[in-house]
């Protein structure tokens, strides 16, 4: 008896089912959800001592972990579709929003319209 080799398909670019199109909006929303968290670290850590801690370190954490449990692709008790793409692009635009408050202009500015193109790109994608 020797060891057995699990059989492991092989997915090509057409195995997956999505264009280049599809990729391409799938990275962006990614770095915008990493920018996203940046973005509340960057406003809550520009507080006065010692809400600075309480909010750079305690909003970022409560985003992510109501993200894992609504939004994330596996999980249990992800939200419909359509609730997935509304509620990332307004927790996109809150965390230009708190860029713009905490005085990045420009970084609140490129968040914002790379959220808002990002949406647009998914929207038409979806209904491909």
């Amino acid at each position: 008896m020797g060891r057995r080799r699990a059989e492991v398909p092989v997915a090509g670019a057409a195995g997956l089912n999505m264009s280049a199109a599809g990729m391409a909006a799938a990275a962006v929303g990614f770095l915008l959800e990493i920018g996203m968290v940046a973005a509340f670290l960057f406003w809550g850590f520009r507080h006065g001592s010692p809400w600075n801690l309480v909010l750079g370190l305690g909003v970022p954490a409560v985003v992510v972990v109501l993200w894992g449990i609504f939004m994330a692709p596996k999980s249990s008790r992800r939200l419909p579709v359509k609730m997935v793409a509304a509620v990332s692009l307004a927790a996109f635009v809150l965390a230009a929003a708190a860029l713009l408050a905490a005085g990045a202009a420009v970084l609140g500015v490129i968040m914002l319209a790379v959220a808002v193109a990002w949406f647009a790109v998914s929207w038409v994608v979806e209904r491909k």
